[in-house]
C-alpha cells in the first residue's frame, strides 16, 4: 500500500517518537499489525510511514525495527538531552524528505522559513533553531544542514552530467559507427566532455560538451564556462549536447557555437564573465526524441 506522507508539525514529531518507544518495547510482526493501534491522534501506520522516511525504522519479512538513527534518537532521549533530539529529529526529516524549502537552507535560515507552514516554523521555533539569541550549537546546526544540503545538489548534478554524457557516448557511437573518447573521465580541464568524429566518412575530430537536465524543458538551464567557450571557438568542430531527461524521455539538442553565440556575455573594460547560465528553452524547437 503506498501512503501519502503526513506533513511535519509537533504533534507527528511527538507520535514519531512514541512510535519508536512502542516498537523498542513490543514485537511487531507487520504494518498491518501495528496499524491497529493509534498513536496519540494519528493513525499509527500513517506515523510509521513519515518515520520510515525520516530513516528511523523500517520493516522487514519478519517484524518493524529500529534503525540506527532510530536507536539513536531514543538514547538521546534517554539521556534527557531534549533540545539535541529534537535538533536531530529535524535534521533527519529536512535531509531524508527534502522539503520544497529545503533547497533554500543554503541562502540562510530566514530564506527557508519564508515557505514553511505554521505548523513546520514552531517545530523548529520549539528546537531552539529560530532564536535571535545565536549560540553556537545553532549556527553549526544550520550551517552543517546548509553543507550536507550543498553536497547532495552537487552529487545529484554529478550524476545527471554522467547520465547526459553516457547517453552522448552510446549516441555518437551509433551515429559514426566508431568508439568516442570520454573525456571527462580523465579530465574536467579540457573544456569539452567527449571526443568524436565529424561523421562515419570523415576521421576529422569533433569535440562536444555535454549538458544534462532533469527538468522539464521549460525549467531547465544549463552553463557555459568561459574556458568551455574559448575552447569552442579555436576548435575546427565544436557542438553542445543539451539532454532534457525528464518524464522518463531522453531529448537531445545539438548545438553549434554560432547558434550559441547570442546567448553568450563580453567582456567589458577590466571585467571578465566566467558563467553564463542559457535556459533549454532557447533551443525548444531543436529537441528531438531519442530511444
Amino acid at each position: 500500500m503506498v501512503i501519502k506522507m503526513i506533513r511535519l508539525s509537533m504533534n507527528v514529531l511527538a507520535s514519531s517518537l512514541a512510535l519508536l518507544n512502542r516498537i523498542e518495547t513490543y514485537s511487531f510482526s507487520s504494518l498491518s499489525e501495528l496499524a491497529y493501534s493509534k498513536i496519540v491522534s494519528i493513525s499509527a501506520e500513517d506515523i510509521f510511514s513519515f518515520s520510515a522516511s525520516c530513516g528511523w525504522v523500517s520493516e522487514n519479512e519478519n517484524a518493524l525495527i529500529l534503525t540506527k538513527h532510530g536507536t539513536g534518537l531514543l538514547r538521546l532521549q534517554a539521556q534527557g538531552l531534549l533540545i539535541n533530539l529534537k535538533r536531530q529529529m529535524l535534521a533527519d526529516y529536512v535531509l531524508k524528505t527534502a522539503p520544497i524549502w529545503s533547497n533554500r537552507i543554503p541562502y540562510g535560515r530566514r530564506e527557508a522559513t519564508i515557505f514553511m507552514s505554521k505548523d513546520e516554523k514552531a517545530c523548529f521555533a520549539d528546537a531552539g533553531l529560530l532564536s535571535d539569541h545565536l549560540d553556537p550549537g545553532i549556527i553549526t546546526w544550520w550551517d552543517t544542514i546548509a553543507t550536507k544540503i550543498r553536497t547532495q545538489d552537487q552529487q545529484a548534478k554529478n550524476e545527471t552530467g554522467r547520465l547526459g554524457e553516457r547517453n552522448t557516448i552510446k549516441y555518437e557511437r551509433n551515429r559514426t559507427n566508431s568508439e568516442p573518447i570520454w573525456m571527462s573521465i580523465d579530465s574536467n580541464l579540457a573544456g569539452y566532455d567527449i571526443k568524436s568524429r565529424v561523421s562515419e566518412d570523415s576521421s576529422d575530430i569533433l569535440l562536444i560538451e555535454v549538458k544534462a537536465s532533469t527538468y522539464a524543458l521549460g525549467q531547465a538551464v544549463f552553463h557555459v564556462t568561459s574556458h568551455e567557450w574559448n575552447v569552442a571557438l579555436t576548435s575546427r568542430a565544436y557542438v553542445f549536447h543539451l539532454w532534457c531527461l525528464s518524464n522518463s524521455k531522453k531529448m537531445l539538442a545539438v548545438i553549434s557555437p554560432d547558434e550559441l553565440l547570442p546567448y553568450i556575455p563580453t567582456n567589458n573594460l577590466e571585467g571578465q564573465w566566467e558563467s553564463a547560465k542559457i535556459p533549454f528553452s532557447c533551443f525548444e524547437g531543436q529537441f528531438v526524441e531519442i530511444a
